[in-house]
C-alpha cells in the first residue's frame, strides 16, 4: 500500500475563497482557474519528491490563518485537489477515491495576508472504511446522532447559483428542521463530527464537501443552542451508502467527545 505523505499551499488572501463568499460567478472562475494553475505545480513537485498514486484514501485538510471554519475553505479547497487529479496522483476526487475528508483548524500563527492549506493524503486499504479508521481514533467517546432530513425546495450546495436571498432562505429553513434534530444532545467544549450525506440515488458520487452551507446551518444550530463549540475539533464528510429518500437529502451528523488536546493527524495516520 502506498504510503501517506502530505502537501502545503500558501494561498492569499486576494485568492481565498469561501462558501458563503460573495464573489461574483466570473471572480470565482478566475479565482478557481490560478488556483488550480498553482496546485498543479505544488503536486507536481510532491510527485518529484516521491507522492505516489493512491487510488483510495482519507484527505485531511488543515487550515491557518483564517479565522472562520475550516469547513468554509471548501471552496478555495476544491481547484487544489482537482490539481492533484490533473497529476494524476489519484483517479478522480469523487467518494469512490477520495472516500472521507476532514477539515481542522491550525492553530499556528502566519503572518497577515496569507493562509496556508496543508493535506496529507492518508492511503486506505482494500475494503476499509475510513468512518471505522476515524472512530478507532477516540476509544470510549460520548457520541450523539443528528439526523435532518432536507427536501429539494431548501437544499443548499455551493454549487447552487440562487440570490442571496434564496440561499438565506434555504440556510433558515434549514436551521428550523435542525433545532428539533439536535434536542438536548449536549457534547461539551471539545467534539468532532463526521458529515454523512444522503442523496436520493445511492449510487450518485457528488462531491459531499459542497454541502458545507447546509452543514453550517445545521452545526449553527448546535452552537446558538449552546450543544457544541463555534469550531470542532475536525468536521468530516463522507457519503451515506444508505441514500435518501425521493426528493429529499440527508444530513446525519455523528458527534463525538474528544480529548482537550487530541492530535487528529498523528491518530488517523496510526489508526
Amino acid at each position: 500500500m502506498p504510503r501517506p505523505y502530505a502537501v502545503s499551499f500558501t494561498v492569499s488572501d486576494a485568492l481565498w475563497m469561501t462558501t458563503v463568499g460573495d464573489e461574483t460567478p466570473l471572480v470565482r472562475k478566475r479565482h478557481r482557474g490560478r488556483l488550480r494553475a498553482y496546485g498543479r505545480q505544488v503536486w507536481a513537485e510532491a510527485k518529484e519528491e516521491g507522492a505516489g498514486f493512491t487510488n483510495r484514501f482519507v484527505m485531511l485538510v488543515t487550515v491557518g490563518g483564517r479565522r472562520e471554519s475550516p469547513v468554509l475553505a471548501c471552496e478555495t479547497l476544491k481547484p487544489l485537489i482537482d490539481a492533484g487529479t490533473d497529476m494524476g496522483l489519484w483517479p478522480d476526487d469523487d467518494p469512490a477515491h477520495r472516500a472521507m475528508t476532514c477539515y481542522l483548524r491550525d492553530p499556528r500563527p502566519l503572518p497577515g495576508g496569507r493562509a496556508t492549506i496543508n493535506i496529507w493524503v492518508i492511503p486506505l486499504a482494500a475494503g476499509e472504511d475510513p468512518l471505522v479508521r476515524l472512530l478507532r481514533c477516540v476509544p470510549g467517546a460520548r457520541a450523539a446522532a443528528v439526523h435532518v432530513e432536507i427536501p429539494d425546495r431548501e437544499w443548499l450546495t455551493s454549487n447552487m447559483k440562487g440570490t442571496d436571498a434564496e440561499r438565506k432562505r434555504r440556510q433558515t429553513a434549514i436551521m428550523r428542521r435542525a433545532k428539533a434534530a439536535w434536542g438536548d444532545k449536549a457534547m461539551g467544549a471539545d467534539m468532532a463530527v463526521v458529515c454523512s450525506v444522503g442523496y436520493p440515488d445511492p449510487h450518485y458520487l457528488g462531491d459531499p464537501d459542497n454541502v458545507a452551507e447546509s452543514l453550517t446551518a445545521v452545526l449553527g444550530v448546535g452552537v446558538a443552542e449552546r450543544l457544541i463549540p463555534p469550531v470542532p475539533q475536525l468536521v468530516a464528510f463522507r457519503i451515506d451508502p444508505r441514500g435518501s429518500e425521493p426528493h429529499t437529502h440527508n444530513l446525519t451528523l455523528i458527534c463525538l467527545t474528544c480529548p482537550p488536546e487530541m492530535r487528529w493527524c498523528s491518530a488517523l495516520l496510526g489508526a
